[in-house]
């Protein structure tokens, strides 16, 4: 009796032991990848007091084997988004809310890789007191609309593919789009107050001829407005913790 108690409670362990190694084979580790945002754009972004950027901000986070998303949340329990001319935003990310405050989405299992994508976007307020800027609103997609495509504006990225709605001071500015295999798209745009603008950049690949407006060479000199150059350098001081900021 008890020599056969022995064998079942041995192949009960054998079988325990057997799923949680094919259990960890499937799955080496998870990826959390957040893409913080802010409105507008161009924020000074602090995750846990630190300076880490300005938005739009890739969060990747790594963790060994199966996990819920929520491990995120240890390392962006704090996000602040700061602007010159606006309050600061912040953000409390926790355990409970990680899920609704950052709209993770599990993305499925590649090569024994989980994904978890997500996102979050900082609005921020006009300051009371600061002396009011005109803006207008702008919207790019990259045709055909890829991750890889990257879109630039004054040398700065703001997006992969498809930009959220950009507001920018009124002015001129240099639009690039970068996608591996195709031409770099060049294009000057003009942001006036209160006024939208889509944008759709059509993309020509390498092997083609540079045809279609907004095609210029890369080492053409490009002016910009001063409102455009203004806004390029808007925020000259970038501090290293939030305590020592501005």
């Amino acid at each position: 009796m008890k020599r056969t108690a022995m064998v079942g409670l041995l192949c009960a362990l054998c079988a325990l032991c057997g799923c949680t190694a094919k259990y960890t084979q499937g799955i080496s580790k998870t990826v959390c990848e957040i893409w913080i945002n802010s409105m507008p754009q161009g924020s000074l972004l602090f995750l846990n007091g630190h300076f880490v950027g300005r938005t739009p901000y890739k969060y990747t986070g790594i963790n060994d084997g199966d996990s819920s998303a929520h491990f995120v949340a240890r390392d962006l329990s704090e996000i602040i988004g700061r602007k010159r001319g606006f309050d600061d935003e912040v953000e409390s990310i926790t355990v409970a809310n990680c899920y609704n405050k950052l709209r993770i989405e599990n993305e499925g299992v590649t090569e024994q890789v989980k994904h978890y994508t997500g996102g979050i976007t900082l609005y921020l307020d006009t300051k009371e007191g600061f002396p009011e800027r005109e803006y207008g609103n702008v919207s790019i997609s990259a045709v055909p609309e890829d991750p890889d495509a990257e879109i630039y504006i004054n040398g700065s990225l703001i997006g992969n593919g498809k930009t959220a709605l950009l507001k920018l001071p009124a002015g001129s500015y240099i639009l690039k789009v970068i996608k591996p295999g195709y031409k770099i798209y060049f294009r000057i745009i003009s942001v006036l107050a209160d006024n939208d603008v889509t944008i759709n950049a059509l993309l020509q690949k390498e092997s083609g001829e540079a045809v279609g407006e907004g095609l210029f060479p890369a080492t053409q000199a490009i002016e910009l407005s001063p409102s455009g150059k203004e806004a390029e350098i808007e925020e000259d001081y970038v501090p290293g913790t939030v305590e020592s900021s501005e």
